[in-house]
């Protein structure tokens, strides 16, 4: 997977990195939620595909363009070979680049055609013409860029929050210093990110755990270092998040976030 940085300055408020992958089989993944939201655009092969879980057979196609929001525990897929470009979507990125809000993308994924109309088609077109990552990455920044639109800031003590809890900040002290009644605060939070606050605070610290995974992991220890009651707490978030045991994962493991599961 080839990654662009730095992004055009336009797009950096919204989007974390594009990207372009060469996939070389076919096969089934369980992708762990990080709380994050993304884009991605096959520009061939079949539609990406999606399935209830591991006794679904048949699947759900959705579309070769989609928005994925931000989801609270694992989703299946199939991979299949062939390219795909996509982007990493920041906080408050919804608003600019698909007019809604993240809570109305969130735990789906969608056809991009529902917010970007005919230019899905336009985009397709440039990237199947594109015939290297860095065009097709220049393809898509530019389609990018083509459907911002004026956006309202985040509130300052959403986005003071969400660097908070990325780096492990405890959510009672951040819910004490949002500046704002609890209620409203989670109705912001929910619209820049599209999970609670306190849903969002326990899958970033799962995606701390799962960057310290090794084939040697001390798994209770890990579990304390990341402010887990005992491992059998860590083992919970594993079965919710990831759908399958810790040692399962480290078995399967494709990516930190993509794990085999046929």
């Amino acid at each position: 997977m080839n990654a662009r940085a730095p992004l055009p300055a336009a797009l950096r408020p919204y989007v974390g990195n594009v990207w372009v992958g060469q996939s070389l089989r076919a096969r089934r993944e369980h992708v762990i939620p990080s709380g994050e939201m993304h884009l991605a655009v096959r520009v061939d092969g079949p539609p990406l595909q999606l399935y209830a879980g591991r006794d679904d057979e048949a699947g759900q196609a959705i579309a070769t363009a989609v928005v994925c929001g931000a989801r609270s525990r694992y989703y299946a897929k199939r991979t299949e070979p062939g390219c795909t470009v996509g982007a990493q979507l920041l906080p408050g990125a919804t608003r600019a680049l698909l007019g809604v809000s993240a809570a109305a993308v969130a735990e789906r994924h969608a056809p991009l055609r529902e917010f970007w109309g005919g230019a899905v088609d336009a985009l397709h077109d440039a990237l199947a013409r594109a015939r290297t990552p860095e065009a097709r990455l220049d393809v898509f920044e530019r389609a990018l860029l083509a459907q911002l639109r004026p956006a309202p800031p985040l509130p300052g003590g959403v986005g003071r929050a969400i660097i908070a809890l990325d780096r492990g900040a405890d959510l009672q002290d951040v819910l004490a210093q949002a500046g704002c009644s609890h209620r409203h605060f989670i109705a912001r939070f929910r619209d820049a990110t599209g999970l609670a606050p306190k849903r969002y605070a326990r899958l970033r610290r799962f995606q701390r755990v799962l960057a310290q995974v090794d084939g040697q992991t001390d798994w209770s220890g890990l579990a304390a270092e990341h402010g887990y009651c005992d491992q059998a707490h860590l083992a919970r978030d594993f079965r919710q998040f990831a759908g399958l045991p810790a040692r399962a994962y480290t078995g399967g493991r494709l990516h930190t976030r993509h794990v085999r599961v046929d």
